[in-house]
């Protein structure tokens, strides 16, 4: 018997999205865009400053005012891909005017618009997306995939760009370690936070050269930079809070050789000083912490102040562990600060990781 090669896509959709701009300038021509449970069909993607226009063939017949109710659809995942690589490329927190989808079939055509005051926009006018200029677009494209690294990638950039304009510096710095979170549960090779965290550690210091936006920022890093924007007692007490943890405690010492990092050290070490004598790791600690006095190593802090201690800082914001920000009556306070210092770091190691994503 012979299989029928007819093509049974005879639905044909248009989701066009108008954009306030005067410049019709192509970012994107006719990409083509897999889509779920496609091996060999694929939508096409064409971006203008202006103008955002997909077209989509399918077998079945898509409610059309359910593609903006279901978030897992997957023309709704195709607008968002699109909207992603637009504000990327623009870097301009342009807003939309309208969304209008039409179903081409056989018989009739049906179409669905909704008007700027129906549609909540993905990007706030007042948000300053200039840092989205750092991100390659040719890496960009993997958002375009089909596969669980492309919807980490996905996801994460969407995480990116809503933390680049919130409410308040906690919101802001929450979607960016989401942005993070996002990236290193793709591609390191476990569910477990700690196992990724070891794993972006690893690969910073063995691969410089990937991450040229966080190590030049983490260059000009001082440690009196440190001391004013991190609570490294409190960091101490709670990752390191009983004599059980004192092994870790001597093993983050010395996995760590640059000398801001050893400075820092010196300065907290009596928090744990008796611990450390009681093991008996004192003096190994303290030789380790003399011989990097000089060291510089870049690698090492970033991944210390970027993963090990902005981690304790999300701890400390989501499991309610302080007050609400709202009642903090004081608009600039030192926990603010800090989230604000740990968010202009983290932001650009999590653009260096979406730059990078095909080595992983």
């Amino acid at each position: 018997m012979l299989t029928s090669t007819r093509n049974t896509r005879t639905n044909t959709y248009q989701i066009t999205i108008d954009i306030n701009s005067d410049s019709s300038h192509l970012l994107l021509e006719k990409e083509k865009v897999p889509y779920p449970q496609s091996q060999s069909y694929f939508d096409e993607v064409t971006i203008k400053e202006n103008k955002i226009e997909i077209v989509a063939k399918r077998s079945s017949i898509v409610d059309l005012k359910g593609i903006f109710l279901n978030h897992q659809s997957a023309l709704y995942r195709q607008i968002t891909k699109a909207l992603i690589y637009y504000y990327c490329a623009t870097q301009t927190p342009r807003q939309i005017e309208s969304i209008k989808v039409q179903r081409f079939g056989k018989k009739k055509v049906a179409q669905e618009i909704l008007g700027k005051s129906d549609i909540r926009q993905a990007v706030s006018a007042n948000a300053d997306l200039s840092v989205l200029k750092n991100i390659n677009l040719e890496a960009l494209k993997l958002i375009f995939s089909e596969g669980e690294k492309a919807h980490g990638y996905l996801f994460s950039i969407t995480y990116l760009i809503k933390s680049l304009y919130a409410d308040s510096k906690h919101a802001t710095f929450e979607n960016k370690w989401k942005a993070f979170n996002a990236i290193y549960k793709a591609i390191g090779g476990s569910t477990t936070d700690f196992a990724c965290h070891r794993f972006i550690r690893e690969d910073l210091i063995e691969n410089v050269p990937c991450y040229p936006l966080i190590l030049n920022k983490i260059s000009k890093i001082s440690v009196q930079d440190i001391r004013d924007n991190t609570r490294w007692i409190k960091f101490i007490h709670n990752d390191f809070s009983t004599i059980q943890k004192t092994d870790a405690f001597r093993d983050f010492i010395l996995r760590n050789e640059d000398h801001r990092l050893v400075e820092i050290a010196k300065d907290t070490i009596g928090v744990r000083e008796s611990n450390l004598k009681e093991k008996g790791h004192y003096e190994n600690v303290t030789a380790h912490l003399k011989k990097h006095e000089r060291t510089v190593n870049d690698p090492h802090l970033a991944a210390t102040i970027c993963i090990k201690y902005t981690y304790f800082a999300r701890n400390k914001l989501i499991h309610a562990e302080n007050i609400e920000s709202g009642f903090r009556l004081v608009p600039l306070n030192k926990e603010e600060n800090e989230l604000t210092w740990l968010s202009g770091m983290l932001v650009l190691l999590i653009i260096d990781l979406i730059n990078n994503c095909k080595r992983f």
